[in-house]
């Protein structure tokens, strides 16, 4: 039985995050000294990515009378309080794992020279995004029904569909089209779920099935899955004391029901992205 809820996954798709953008000092011989320029105040998609933000803040400061070339633009990254933000995760995922204080506007700094390519990837354009994404959405497709013929299916128009109204930030047109790779069915196999440690361990992707081992009709719950997939770091107790389990920056009880969880929380790529944060 399908669990999604329309006006919850809208309501998640129209969540906004605050950034105040500042321009690197040191970048000055790029884009010249003899202005001084503000930082840039936007609303951004918690499901959109930084390559995006980019492309919008290129068009901002072309419009002011910047004129950096196009090709800095295409190693364009960020960081949050000195740490690199990897562009190629979801903006509300990256707000969950380094935001400390969700009350304030959240404060990054654009640079365009010296990508750290230890930390994060090269090429962050719009057009390397929109491939990753779409590896991810086949990913997910893979793990849901064991192929990806749903997303081989699409047309070139659907395809086209899925990136654009994502890159505009149009909710009906992309749900038009992911409707179909997401829709319920009784030979799902396993839940796309990603999940995200304290202390910059690595992500955690393990096999997890939208029913319980013994039961198809019991559904687990977020608890079921934390302590399956990684017994060895923590046990209920725990969880409930040290640590909170966050996803679009809000905290989620142990006994929610995966199913709804993926089918109401998941981001645009189809995944379902967890972060276990630790407790202030």
């Amino acid at each position: 039985m399908s669990l999604y809820d329309a006006d919850i996954s809208e309501t998640i798709w129209n969540g906004k995050i605050p950034f105040k953008i500042t321009l690197d000092p040191t970048d000055i011989d790029i884009y010249g000294s003899e202005k001084v320029w503000d930082p840039i105040y936007l609303e951004v998609s918690r499901c959109s990515y930084l390559p995006l933000v980019t492309k919008h803040v290129q068009q901002l400061l072309s419009n002011l009378g910047m004129q950096v070339p196009d090709e800095v633009f295409q190693s364009a990254w960020y960081d949050y309080e000195r740490q690199p933000l990897k562009w190629h995760y979801p903006v509300g995922l990256l707000y969950d794992l380094h935001a400390t204080d969700l009350s304030t506007i959240w404060d990054l700094k654009l640079h365009f020279k010296d990508l750290p390519s230890d930390s994060i990837l090269l090429r962050p354009t719009p057009e390397t995004m929109q491939d990753m994404f779409m590896s991810m959405i086949k990913e997910a497709d893979f793990l849901r029904n064991g192929n990806i013929k749903k997303v081989m299916n699409l047309s070139k128009h659907d395809t086209t569909q899925l990136w654009n109204s994502l890159a505009s930030d149009r909710y009906s047109e992309f749900r038009e089209v992911n409707k179909y790779l997401v829709e319920y069915t009784d030979s799902l196999r396993h839940i796309p779920l990603r999940i995200y440690l304290p202390d910059n361990c690595p992500v955690v992707q393990e096999l997890v099935s939208f029913y319980s081992d013994s039961e198809k009709e019991t559904i687990p719950t977020l608890g079921n899955i934390l302590e399956k997939t990684i017994p060895d770091l923590f046990t209920s107790s725990e969880l409930n004391g040290r640590v909170t389990i966050v996803a679009h920056s809000v905290d989620l009880p142990l006994d929610t029901p995966i199913n709804w969880a993926y089918e109401n929380l998941s981001y645009a790529d189809n995944f379902l992205h967890i972060v276990v944060a630790r407790k202030s």
